[in-house]
């Protein structure tokens, strides 16, 4: 999707890791909920047997059955992600392996059944079918929906993928609704709606539910050139719930009734040798808040934004890139003031994180190597690397291709906090430091390649005293990926 790399989750499932050898009292006291432990593999064998019926029955044009998949085995190191050197907290050498399985059931043009699954291993993981003897239960389903045209509209109805401004709002899997309204050839009209959080049942559940809804149109020009305007809504009436199941992010302590809104705008051109790119939002709406916390303030009005500006040119052998992203911070009286001036993402923490997501550099921001997110003084474990909120950031990229089958980019990136942000010696600090990439890419055979990634950090404050006063130490990592796509 762009130059630098856009994060993938990683879902880790737990659970009985040799269930062929398990005895029925070893399943009761396992899943003490499964009262016929028996009867549950016996129908699970059963739901098998049909899938594989259902795969193998499409003959002729009543069904087309569609495969693809996606398979990638890492090796990395990552040093002194907790901008010191003494409690080696966050320092990791592994190798892990995800795998991928699409499946389509194509009934025709306008119908059609999408399944995404995807399996994960650590190589020795305990849980996983990394371990020694395999036998991990990590499959979880990514996507499954239907999708088909009716008319000149386009409905997908399930579990999918759902993405809005480049992912600093959204970009996740989820249950939802997208309605693609085609109004002509270079006019489409999409609505989604996405249901983040269910409350349950029982008296005012519903109050918990977390929902939204989403106008993405979008305008072509011509042909090089996009625009793609959005408003979006996010409400519940009590959204405390899920953010303590880290459904979402909540980052305003005590925080209950949402209502926020944001409108922006999306460019995307081409003009020979440059390309051009730009991405604007706004938010207003409230949040309710306990008044003894917030200054006696029952609500918080929100006054974020963010501006992303890009550009590239090609000179034939290298091409040349530059990128800016603003996103507005909190001042130290903002709560007391009455504001939330910080620009809002929704999504819940860490390397498993849900929600807005967007990745840029390979250190500070959440890059192909995804397991931790580096220390931070706001944010000092290091689970909100992809959701960019009180940043400055800037970049420097070239790409040149030595050979058909190779590429090397090499990236310098400089961030600091929009607004200073409080240090663990109690000082005030707003520089996160300098980053070089270097990613090698070699292409080993059709569909087959290879990643080789080095990556330094020249840390500041905002990163060296983060967790620690002292010991400071700057971040690196490298590592190699190989991946299959088909």
């Amino acid at each position: 999707m762009k130059s630098h790399h856009i994060r993938e989750d990683i879902f880790l499932c737990t659970g009985p890791t040799t269930a062929k050898d398990l005895g029925e009292n070893d399943f009761y006291r396992i899943h003490p909920d499964w009262r016929k432990p028996i009867e549950w593999l016996n129908g699970f064998k059963v739901v098998c047997l049909l899938m594989f019926l259902f795969l193998m029955s499409g003959t002729g044009d009543a069904l087309e059955n569609q495969f693809g998949g996606y398979f990638r085995t890492r090796a990395y190191t990552e040093t002194n992600f907790t901008g010191e050197d003494v409690t080696e907290a966050k320092d990791l050498d592994r190798i892990d392996t995800r795998t991928r399985i699409f499946y389509t059931a194509k009934f025709h043009e306008n119908l059609k059944f999408v399944n995404k699954f995807e399996m994960n291993a650590v190589w020795g993981g305990a849980g996983t079918y990394g371990q020694l003897g395999a036998d991990g239960a990590n499959l979880v389903v990514k996507n499954s929906y239907v999708d088909f045209k009716v008319s000149d509209v386009r409905f997908s109805i399930g579990v999918q993928d759902f993405v809005l401004a480049r992912g600093y709002l959204f970009n996740d899997d989820i249950a939802g609704v997208k309605a693609i309204f085609k109004v002509s050839d270079s006019v489409s009209l999409p609505i989604y709606y996405l249901k983040m959080y269910e409350g349950g049942s029982g008296k005012k559940a519903d109050d918990y539910d977390l929902d939204a809804c989403i106008l993405y149109p979008t305008f072509h020009l011509n042909r090089e050139t996009v625009l793609k305007p959005h408003f979006s809504w996010i409400g519940s009436d009590d959204y405390s719930q899920a953010s303590t199941k880290g459904s979402v992010m909540n980052r305003i302590p005590g925080a209950t009734k949402l209502k926020v809104y944001s409108g922006g705008l999306e460019v995307d051109s081409k003009m020979g040798m440059y390309t051009v790119g730009a991405t604007g939002i706004f938010q207003f709406g409230t949040i309710d808040v306990p008044p003894a916390s917030y200054n006696g303030h029952e609500r918080l009005d929100f006054k974020g934004y963010l501006v992303d500006v890009f550009g590239s040119v090609n000179l034939g052998m290298p091409t040349l890139r530059i990128k800016g992203i603003y996103a507005s911070g909190n001042d130290r009286d903002s709560y007391s003031n009455g504001n939330v001036d910080a620009f809002f993402n929704p999504g819940g923490p860490g390397a498993t994180g849900t929600g807005a997501q967007y990745s840029w550099a390979e250190i500070m921001g959440l890059g192909i190597f995804d397991s931790f997110g580096i220390a931070t003084a706001d944010d000092p474990k290091g689970l909100y690397a992809d959701k960019i909120s009180n940043r400055i950031i800037g970049n420097l990229g070239v790409t040149c291709s030595p050979t058909k089958d190779m590429k090397i980019a090499t990236d310098l990136w400089y961030a600091k906090t929009a607004k200073d942000v409080k240090l663990i010696d109690g000082t005030y600090g707003d520089e996160l430091g300098t980053e070089i990439d270097v990613v090698i890419t070699y292409v080993l055979m059709d569909n087959l390649k290879l990643d080789l990634v080095g990556a330094y950090l020249w840390a500041g404050d905002v990163v060296n005293k983060a967790v620690s006063a002292t010991d400071a130490a700057d971040p690196y990592e490298f590592g190699a990926q190989l991946s299959l796509a088909f």
